[in-house]
């Protein structure tokens, strides 16, 4: 011993290591300085190469003399450690039997992983559904719920393949003799992608890699997933009534009384004298003056704006607030029905006085037989200055004037060369007669509100009478004022159809005298009457009356209830199902197969294990692993290539003398060179390294007990 360094010795005396008798000790004293450590023929420190590779020892050159050793007395013995309570362990264990037992743990968790992640993946998709068609609001929350969702999903299926991935690794190991750096990428191909690229790794655990592989891209679907809800424009329709649409009813000016105005307040559409202001006289009656100035500006305001004018909030007040819609309104007003000339009948002028014959393009009759105004003379109180009998014709409508509309179509076909009218028309003039009677009318129209715009779009008219077909007394009140009523708004279409436009040749341009011009019955482009003017009159006359419903406070405004299609346009969520499923489809598919490839590497290995700690240092327990370690046991990079080179195959350790007791033949498993160790047999009998397992002698003991034990264990 005095041989000894001088370290080493302080070292034992400072630690206090109990040094356990060896077998070799008396050899060791013999060593010759500078020789290496031998390896012994079936003694504790076997090797399993009988001498050093060629070109490097397998430990560096050491001499016994003055210099320091790499050898302590615990190193090259058997030792006790330090610790009271580790020795007692390490005593207590000594005589144990690894046990051949799939533990509930590993599969029950990776189950619990795969329930966990198609639950939650369900949620996913009943969150989503149960959003979409609502209005997207608070989005970025939502997006938020959904990213947290698929994250779990992602985590919970990743850890079920991982947990699987490990029992199939263990198997490779079992099978597959590989170098340390293969070895080293399957433990850590889950968590460094680098590892891929290692072929060794990829050519001797194809399904292991595969495997890891798909921890990888199942993170994927946590990115597709979210995308599947997205916010759009769209058109929420609703079925139902609307309960108080704006409408017309010109009955209610056959009632209106001015006196009186509690029965149908607003304005009326007519101005009246009276013969009594105050309606207590006998024989009083009201009779037509003119139309209301409110009958004016509703019906200029169409005609300038060329289409039907609309109250600001008529789509409130209609559909409802943030909706449009969309209904049938069915009202009786006055509609001039109009027919081309027929040889029957006895226009007012003829076609000579329109081109080519004439220098008219548009002509035009519509007082014929009027309603004479002033009937009489008044005072400032619209009463007669005569006084009382009246005569008989006073306010008495006779007849209503039939419109009577002449206009030339310039067909744009030149005029041959030899026309007399060649010169000053150019093109063929088309003379046309056509005249309008004004009917009471049922009107069906389709009114349409879109973002608060009105379009009012006819769907029927059926022409009842004309409205005035015998004499109407102001006598008989009702008929007299619905009459006039009817009367003034035909009143309002004449003054704009009144009039002519004709052509001054030696001037060479066109001169109107009708407000017609300031119509949209009027061609801008070339100053002549639109083309179907009659149909276009009837329409602009319509719009008139469509006009009336923008306001509110008229006599003849009324509101019905009618069936109605409302919609709305707003920013919705959208789910698109697919978009979800396509990746978390594929990822539980994935994580299914695992579970079965997980749980056959379960039962073909005997056990279910993992790659922490605690797995690693106990199957690692080889003594040529323990030579292999020398100078690498700080573990730092870079790590030698040498060993990383080195193949090892998780087996039965060929240890040099087995031992045969009670329980048979007892091995060791752990990760050695591929010629030392052999194939782990299912439900063998294994324990540890011989040089740590109690004596034979020790283990002597009743074999009915150590049968007990075995089936215990199995």
């Amino acid at each position: 011993m005095s041989d000894l360094p001088r370290t080493s010795q302080d070292a034992r005396d400072t630690y206090s290591f109990q040094k356990a008798p060896s077998p070799s000790e008396s050899s060791l004293r013999n060593l010759p300085s500078g020789s290496y450590f031998p390896a012994s023929r079936g003694g504790d420190n076997a090797s399993i190469m009988d001498s050093p590779a060629p070109g490097r020892g397998l430990f560096p050159t050491q001499t016994w003399g003055g210099t320091a050793s790499l050898y302590s007395l615990g190193s090259l013995n058997h030792y006790k450690t330090m610790d009271a309570d580790t020795q007692a362990l390490v005593d207590r264990r000594a005589g144990e039997i690894a046990k051949w037992h799939i533990h509930w743990q590993t599969p029950a968790i990776t189950v619990a992983f795969f329930i966990a992640g198609l639950l939650a993946a369900l949620g996913h998709h009943v969150f989503y559904a149960r959003l979409d068609g609502k209005p997207a609001t608070e989005q970025l929350i939502m997006i938020r719920y959904g990213t947290a969702l698929a994250f779990f999903v992602k985590s919970m299926l990743v850890g079920c393949v991982i947990l699987c991935y490990r029992q199939r690794i263990w198997h490779t190991f079992r099978t597959k003799a590989m170098t340390m750096s293969a070895i080293d990428g399957l433990f850590s191909a889950t968590e460094d992608p680098s590892q891929f690229f290692n072929w060794e790794m990829i050519r001797n655990g194809k399904l292991a890699t595969l495997m890891a592989l798909t921890s990888w891209l199942i993170p994927i679907a946590s990115v597709l997933s979210p995308a599947a809800l997205t916010s759009e424009t769209r058109v929420t329709l609703n079925q139902t009534h609307c309960p108080a649409v704006a409408s017309l009813n010109f009955s209610h000016e056959s009632v209106y009384d001015f006196r009186n105005v509690n029965n149908y307040p607003g304005a009326s559409l007519v101005y009246y004298n009276t013969t009594d202001t105050k309606g207590t006289t006998e024989g009083w009656f009201d009779y037509y003056d003119q139309p209301s100035k409110n009958a004016r500006r509703l019906t200029v305001t169409s005609a300038y704006l060329r289409k039907a004018a609309t109250l600001t909030k008529a789509s409130n007040n209609s559909c409802g607030a943030d909706w449009d819609c969309s209904y049938d309104l069915k009202f009786q007003a006055p509609g001039y029905k109009c027919d081309e000339a027929s040889a029957d009948d006895v226009p007012p002028f003829n076609l000579s006085v329109l081109a080519p014959e004439g220098k008219n393009i548009y002509y035009s009759n519509v007082d014929l037989n009027d309603y004479a105004n002033p009937q009489i003379d008044t005072d400032d109180d619209g009463m007669p200055v005569q006084k009382p009998p009246y005569p008989d014709s006073l306010g008495v409508f006779q007849s209503e004037p039939v419109l009577w509309i002449g206009y030339s179509l310039n067909t744009s076909k030149p005029y041959d060369k030899s026309s007399p009218y060649a010169e000053l028309w150019r093109n063929v003039h088309e003379p046309k007669i056509f005249k309008c009677v004004l009917h009471y009318t049922d009107y069906t129209f389709n009114i349409k509100y879109e973002e608060s715009i009105q379009n009012a779009t006819l769907k029927q008219r059926d022409f009842l009478s004309p409205v005035i077909e015998t004499a109407v007394v102001p006598t008989d009140r009702e008929k007299y004022k619905l009459a006039a009523s009817y009367h003034a708004m035909g009143a309002l279409l004449r003054n704009f159809m009144r009039g002519s436009i004709f052509y001054k040749s030696d001037s060479r341009y066109f001169v109107t005298k009708s407000d017609v011009s300031e119509t949209r019955l009027m061609d801008s482009a070339t100053s002549y009457p639109v083309a179907n003017l009659m149909e276009e009159l009837q329409s602009f006359y319509e719009d008139m009356i469509i006009t009336l419903l923008s306001e509110p406070f008229l006599v003849v405004g009324d509101r019905q209830d009618v069936e109605c299609d409302k919609t709305k346009k707003q920013n919705v969520y959208v789910y698109h199902a697919e978009g979800l499923w396509v990746g978390y489809a594929i990822a539980v598919a994935i994580a299914f197969a695992s579970i079965f490839v997980g749980a056959w590497s379960i039962f073909q290995n005997g056990v279910s294990s993992d790659i922490q700690f605690s797995r690693i240092m106990v199957t690692t327990r080889n003594p040529t692993l323990d030579r292999l370690s020398v100078g690498a046991c700080l573990g730092g990079d870079p790590f030698p290539k040498e060993l990383t080179q080195t193949k090892l195959r998780f087996g039965v350790l060929l240890e040099d003398d087995p031992r045969e007791g009670p329980l048979g033949r007892v091995e060791h498993c752990c990760f050695g060179a591929a010629g030392e160790v052999k194939e782990i047999v299912k439900n063998g009998t294994y324990a540890g390294l011989k040089k740590w397992r109690k004596p034979v002698e020790e283990e002597a003991g009743d074999v009915e007990e150590k049968e007990a034990l075995l089936r215990k264990r199995h």
